[in-house]
């Protein structure tokens, strides 16, 4: 997300001369949406060619910078192979970023998961697509974004969420909210939204 983050305010500063820590910050309230999406929340009375050319821009640039800049969460990858490995959990990553991206990070970390980026549609089409493929299952939705707590779905979990945006969490519907990022622990604690 930082590496999201820090391009988007660099090409949102050059298409629209807002400056960076403001353009950034502007990115992460309106995270949880393709960018367009948010460009066009962001600046609502803009040309649709300026976003159109920011976005673009911000794609381009997106499959080595964000790919090559990552922060990840130090046990992400121990919890993802944790859920891999039980047989009752069907695991999805569901992302406005391009599947290429994530596809390639998970082949790099051998983990072998659905990935569901922004060629196949937005998390709402992703979250249709998983219910066709598991009718009788509860789908939890986990995340660091405020904006997917509202996702038609059964349980959604908010993880490294600074504390002065709890609230907005809550208030967009989290069923927990966690202030730290997804790790091994954590996972233990939430074991009752996880199996029936």
């Amino acid at each position: 997300m930082p590496a999201h983050a820090d391009l988007a305010a660099k090409c949102i500063q050059k298409h629209f001369g807002i400056n960076f820590q403001s353009a950034r910050e502007q990115y992460l309230n309106t995270t949880g949406i393709p960018f367009d999406y948010q460009l066009k929340k962001i600046f609502p009375e803009e040309k649709e060619s300026k976003i159109i050319s920011c976005a673009e821009e911000y794609h381009k640039e997106k499959m080595t910078y964000v790919y090559e800049n990552p922060k990840e969460f130090p046990e992400a990858l121990k919890v993802v192979k944790k859920l891999r490995d039980d047989e009752n959990i069907y695991q999805t990553v569901s992302s406005s970023t391009e599947e290429s991206i994530i596809n390639k990070w998970a082949a790099k970390n051998d983990i072998g998961i659905m990935v569901l980026g922004r060629e196949s549609g937005s998390k709402n089409d992703h979250i249709i697509e998983v219910r066709k493929w598991f009718p009788q299952s509860k789908i939890i939705f986990i995340s660091d974004s405020h904006g997917d707590m509202s996702l038609p779905v059964e349980i959604t979990l908010g993880v490294d969420v600074p504390s002065h945006k709890e609230q907005i969490f809550w208030d967009n519907g989290a069923h927990n909210v966690s202030f730290e990022p997804v790790n091994l622990n954590w996972l233990e604690e939430i074991k009752e939204f996880l199996v029936e």
